[in-house]
């Protein structure tokens, strides 16, 4: 019998903090630019302006930040997920196709990046296995682009979760769901046009989160939820649909309701056209592990890729 791996748990609990995402960079003695993604970011201090970053000691870039006498921090705005993952899983040249610019130091900082910190070493010490990066802050940028979030459920970004919050004043029809997994099957619902997933009226422009949660909670159905996964907008309907991915602990009971497994779910019929199109997009992007947020009004629209999620 396999035990759980400890570590994987406790990494996996302290995923459940969302976080900023960030580029850390630095040069090597030859003066080769170097960096690498992490999660693991904090301020210090304002009086004198301290943070700290928190390395890996299995880095192969850690030799470069134990010599090093200055790095960069770049906080990732929510458009650049793919920056995100080239510096946290890319083994050549993380910086070739990534524009940024050196800082007064030759430090390298992200283009439109959120905010940046150009910054000298203030401090190293181990922890256990990572090593703290502390750097004084002698210079630092930012802006107002809303920045890279992160968590287990992967990426998300305030500024698209507020988009969903916040449904135009025409909206006449604002509903809100959840593609809830379990075990290799989604839970749908029975219609007499076919399959949909759980869904329920909004009836205010506040709590989109809270009113699905409440309403599948009120059915006996306990969801962990993760980023937002649609957004229709339909002007001339008035039409606004929010569905979010979710997923639950076992295969609850829900009313009119079945769990489909995820390779049989195509087979079945839908609801409507739109929640076929959203359903088979799911089972495509579940294969890679590589999901994105669709923004559109049901027949036309564009997918942001939400990434696979990232690592110090």
């Amino acid at each position: 019998m396999t035990r759980p791996d400890p570590n994987s748990n406790l990494r996996q609990a302290f995923g459940a903090f969302m976080t900023g995402v960030t580029v850390v960079t630095t040069r090597t003695g030859g003066g080769l630019p170097i960096g690498f993604t992490a999660n693991s970011f904090t301020s210090v201090s304002l009086d004198p302006p301290l943070l700290l970053v928190c390395l890996s000691l299995n880095m192969h870039s850690l030799p470069a930040f134990l010599e090093c006498e200055h790095f960069a921090v770049s906080i990732l705005s929510e458009q650049q997920q793919d920056i995100s993952n080239r510096f946290a899983s890319y083994m050549g040249d993380r910086f070739a196709g990534t524009r940024w610019q050196a800082d007064s130091f030759g430090m390298p900082l992200i283009e439109a990046a959120t905010a940046w910190f150009s910054c000298s070493i203030h401090q190293r010490m181990e922890a256990g296995d990572h090593l703290i990066l502390i750097g004084q802050v002698e210079n630092f940028a930012t802006n107002e682009v809303p920045g890279l979030g992160y968590s287990n459920q992967g990426y998300f970004s305030l500024g698209l979760e507020r988009s969903a919050a916040e449904p135009p004043p025409s909206v006449r029809s604002y509903r809100a769901g959840a593609i809830i997994e379990v075990n290799g099957t989604v839970l749908m619902q029975e219609t007499a046009q076919g399959l949909q997933p759980p869904f329920v009226e909004v009836r205010t422009h506040v709590g989109v989160l809270a009113a699905i949660d409440t309403h599948l909670q009120q059915n006996g159905l306990d969801a962990a939820f993760g980023p937002v996964y649609s957004i229709v907008d339909n002007p001339q309907t008035g039409d606004y649909q929010v569905f979010f991915l979710a997923t639950t602990q076992q295969q609850h009971p829900y009313p009119q309701g079945r769990f489909v497994p995820v390779d049989a779910l195509m087979q079945e019929p839908f609801a409507s056209p739109n929640i076929r199109t959203m359903m088979q997009r799911y089972v495509l992007e579940r294969q890679t592990g590589v999901f994105g947020l669709y923004l559109g009004d049901g027949q036309a629209g564009d997918v942001h890729p939400l990434g696979e999620g990232s690592k110090d």
